[in-house]
């Protein structure tokens, strides 16, 4: 005897994703804020096709909203293991490949379960779609439309840089810790709240990514004063952040007049 979701292709292929996070992150120096980050995300997405599965109320397509959120939070969770060095472009653009594909397969059963009696069921026709190609994370095709915003060039820019810094790398593990805490939540929240489907949760998402901006560029003054930071690294990724947060508030200000 089975529960409904293990009959479901796209459970399979999250239950395979799961073990190759767990793989990893086992391996990673635990200071990385995404190291909790994937782990809980990549077993959120598993959680809430169970449970849209198994419900037959209004929690079924927004169960599965939870999943598509917790897919696009992995996904960023990647571009920052890549840009750590954690894992590698071709690990990156595999498993990136392989989300697009149960995310695409999520929007499918969103799509049947929306317009249907809520049956169980899978359209094909949805997990037919060609594998993007595998190529650098400069040239390659997005995988997610999160990843053409501005907001998330500029983010991702900012974590390279910060990410490559001597000087951030030999930070105290609990100092370290809670500014790529910030540098973290400023990347998922960017990825997950572009994914939602209504304004008001779209800005709840950019409103952490805003209040993560100022937060992360306070930090780095406090560790300019301590001399952990040289002033002049600070002064750029600040910048960065402001462009962020302006962004952020911008796209807030968009889903209000809507």
């Amino acid at each position: 005897m089975s529960f409904n979701h293990e009959n479901l292709t796209v459970y399979q292929r999250t239950l395979s994703f799961n073990s190759t996070v767990s793989r990893w992150t086992i391996q990673w120096d635990s200071k990385h804020a995404i190291c909790d980050q994937l782990l809980r995300a990549a077993g959120s997405i598993l959680e809430n096709i169970a449970m849209a599965s198994a419900t037959y109320s209004a929690m079924k397509v927004r169960g599965l909203e939870y999943a598509l959120g917790s897919c696009l939070e992995c996904a960023a969770c990647l571009d920052l293991a890549c840009i750590k060095k954690l894992i590698t472009q071709n690990e990156l653009n595999s498993n990136k490949d392989e989300l697009s594909q149960i995310f695409r397969m999520m929007m499918g059963l969103r799509r049947s379960w929306s317009n249907s009696s809520m049956s169980l069921k899978e359209e094909q026709r949805e997990y037919s779609t060609k594998p993007i190609k595998s190529e650098t994370i400069s040239n390659a095709k997005p995988f997610f439309h999160h990843e053409t915003l501005d907001i998330y060039q500029v983010a991702i820019g900012t974590a390279s840089s910060l990410c490559s810094s001597a000087s951030v790398a030999g930070l105290p593990t609990p100092l370290f810790r809670r500014m790529d805490e910030l540098l973290t939540s400023i990347l998922l929240n960017i990825a997950e709240g572009n994914g939602r489907f209504s304004c008001s949760d779209q800005s709840r998402f950019m409103g952490t990514t805003h209040e993560s901006s100022i937060k992360l560029a306070a930090k780095l003054d406090l560790y300019v004063i301590q001399d952990l930071i040289p002033e002049e690294s600070v002064k750029i990724w600040k910048t960065s952040l402001e462009r962020i947060a302006l962004m952020a508030s911008s796209l807030i200000a968009n889903n209000q007049e809507r």
